[in-house]
């Protein structure tokens, strides 16, 4: 499998084909004496900012916690054994309503969003 081409920024769905996000980054898995596997997926804002610079992951971080949680955000994380390959996306065994990537986009609908001018129309 090439990482990049077929697994990297490629759409999520969960199990009831709700899009929840974009597959962000790869967490290997590192074993003595075998090669190494590709254990989770992750998805989140400030993993997606991560891979484009640290200064970057941090504004990310920073901006959430100013304007939503005061938790660091969390990515969702999830096993490559719960994934499935469905075309051009990914169906992972999980209910996306119970993912921090959920949670994400509904503090974007509910603060960002919801505040445009016009939105109703």
């Amino acid at each position: 499998m090439d990482l990049v081409h077929d697994l990297l920024d490629k759409q999520l769905v969960d199990k009831s084909d709700l899009p929840f996000g974009r597959v962000d980054g790869v967490l290997i898995e590192l074993r003595d004496g075998r090669p190494p596997r590709v254990a989770y997926v992750v998805a989140g804002g400030t993993v997606l900012a991560g891979r484009l610079g640290r200064r970057l992951a941090r504004w990310a971080a920073a901006i959430r916690r100013r304007w939503g949680d005061r938790d660091e955000p969390k990515p969702t994380r999830i096993a490559c054994s719960d994934l499935e390959h469905r075309g051009t996306v990914w169906k992972a065994d999980v209910d996306a309503r119970d993912t921090p990537a959920m949670e994400w986009e509904l503090w974007l609908r509910e603060r960002v969003v919801g505040r445009i001018p016009g939105k109703g129309k």
